[in-house]
């Protein structure tokens, strides 16, 4: 079994960051100290306004949203004073955040940042958007009999083809849905399709083409085009922009990961792979972890037929690539669940899902040893971000650890640390005027909308944000 799906992770978040990058010498703009950390005017603004919405009330919402986040960096210093930075909680999390940014990294070092979208590129782009086609289509079964049809619409008309094909697929029950389209703006329709209609004329038959498992004649019925004034082009512009960024990324980091696995000959082995099937359906028909296996095997000590399976075959080989062998628990010590989604649904759709898995993993490991050849890890901003991180989990395993104490943790906290922030025994200074001269994007028809952002590759928030259960006090 040759592993070839390695390209499957590649979205990034580009249209959040795409352009944002800044030198790593830039001196910081701090807003607010907290003993020896900071909170900057950055980290503040995309906080509060990708935060909660419920946390920016108030006659003074910025300043009290900022305290929030002036009681977490505490919580953190508090969390680190008892050791808590060592629970594995915080370690696994750690680890995770440090390999995935890592391979983010790699292609950003690697693809993004050689990609280039020229106004040329976005004007066309805007162009083509302006283009609206209504279309419809013919359906066969094979190729043979999709030329039959192409050569009767040319031979009678497509109204009449069109009806007495439709009459054969009702009657063999096969669901066809709409064979006409509505008017459709050429950047919505799916590209293999466009490939075909764009340059047909009105009213003439496409050669047959192959989608998925059926052929198609198609038909252009009309095309629009919209008129495009100077604030169309500008507004339409950074949309496609943004595609066009995306598009090209999708490429290039599939040419990229091809490039480094290819010479590698990833082979999965199959009798390894059929145990790990096995073990792994019946697993995560019985729950979805969210550690590392390994974690519940050894550590936890988790005593199930599918763990038994696991590790009665610990020893059987599952990958072989650059003349080394992964066997089954090897690969366990590098497989992170949260990371790869993997769903029960069906036993064959996961067969296969686990299949691509296996080659992701192993591809993941490739690109964490170039990101540790390339000292990625010594990036200023990626350490600022996993410092971000670090405290935010701090923060949580104080909160939990007074919770023991206390219902609430607001109250615990305010209760317990009340007269040290009263006399400043935590050294928190804020930049007032600084401060004031923030302001906040806010939706036009509802002040109040919580907006959050999500990575693309891994559904997580790209930064950490104030906790919720901060409420007025």
């Amino acid at each position: 079994m040759r592993s070839a799906a390695f390209g499957g992770f590649f979205v990034l978040v580009v249209t959040l960051f795409m352009g944002c990058g800044r030198d790593d010498q830039e001196e910081m703009d701090v807003l607010a100290r907290v003993g020896n950390e900071v909170i900057t005017a950055e980290e503040f603004q995309l906080n509060y306004e990708f935060g909660h919405a419920h946390l920016r009330r108030g006659d003074d919402p910025k300043r009290q949203y900022l305290q929030y986040m002036i009681y977490e960096k505490i919580m953190a210093e508090e969390a680190e004073r008892l050791g808590l930075d060592t629970a594995q909680a915080v370690v696994h999390s750690l680890r995770t955040l440090r390999e995935e940014m890592l391979i983010e990294r790699v292609f950003e070092e690697n693809v993004l940042s050689e990609i280039e979208v020229t106004a040329d590129e976005v004007e066309q782009a805007v162009n083509r958007s302006a283009v609206s086609f209504k279309f419809r289509f013919i359906p066969a079964f094979s190729e043979q009999k999709a030329d039959a049809v192409y050569k009767d619409v040319i031979a009678r008309n497509f109204d009449e083809v069109l009806e007495e094909e439709m009459a054969s697929f009702r009657d063999l029950d096969v669901p066809i849905g709409e064979v006409t389209s509505p008017y459709t703006r050429s950047d919505e329709v799916d590209p293999a399709v466009l490939e075909v209609i764009q340059d047909l004329e009105i009213g003439m038959p496409s050669e047959p083409m192959q989608f998925g498992p059926l052929w198609y004649v198609f038909e252009v019925v009309d095309i629009r085009r919209d008129r495009l004034s100077e604030a169309d082009y500008q507004q339409r512009g950074q949309t496609h922009r943004t595609r066009i960024f995306n598009q090209k990324a999708m490429e290039a980091g599939s040419k990229f990961t091809a490039s480094i696995m290819e010479p590698r000959n990833v082979v999965t082995k199959r009798d390894g792979f059929e145990v790990l099937v096995d073990a792994l359906w019946s697993w995560y028909s019985h729950e979805t972890p969210a550690r590392n296996l390994l974690h519940y095997i050894e550590e936890q000590g988790w005593d199930q037929p599918f763990t038994r399976l696991l590790v009665s075959n610990y020893d059987l080989p599952l990958v072989i690539f650059e003349g080394r062998t992964w066997t089954l628990r090897v690969f366990l010590e590098h497989f992170t669940p949260g990371r790869y989604i993997i769903r029960p649904d069906d036993r064959q759709e996961f067969r296969a899902r686990l299949a691509d898995v296996v080659a992701l993993v192993v591809r993941d490991y490739v690109f964490l040893r170039i990101a540790d050849d390339e000292s990625l890890d010594e990036d200023a901003e990626f350490q600022r971000t996993v410092s971000l991180w670090k405290d935010k989990w701090m923060f949580q395993q104080f909160r939990s650890h007074i919770e023991t104490h206390s219902e609430s943790p607001v109250a615990a906290f305010v209760e317990r640390y009340a007269d040290s922030l009263a006399t400043n025994e935590h050294r928190v200074t804020v930049d007032e005027a600084r401060l004031e001269a923030l302001y906040r994007s806010e939706p036009e028809k509802n002040l109040h909308m919580t907006v959050h952002l999500f990575k693309n590759n891994s559904n997580k928030q790209p930064f950490p944000i104030v906790d919720p259960n901060w409420v007025g006090r």
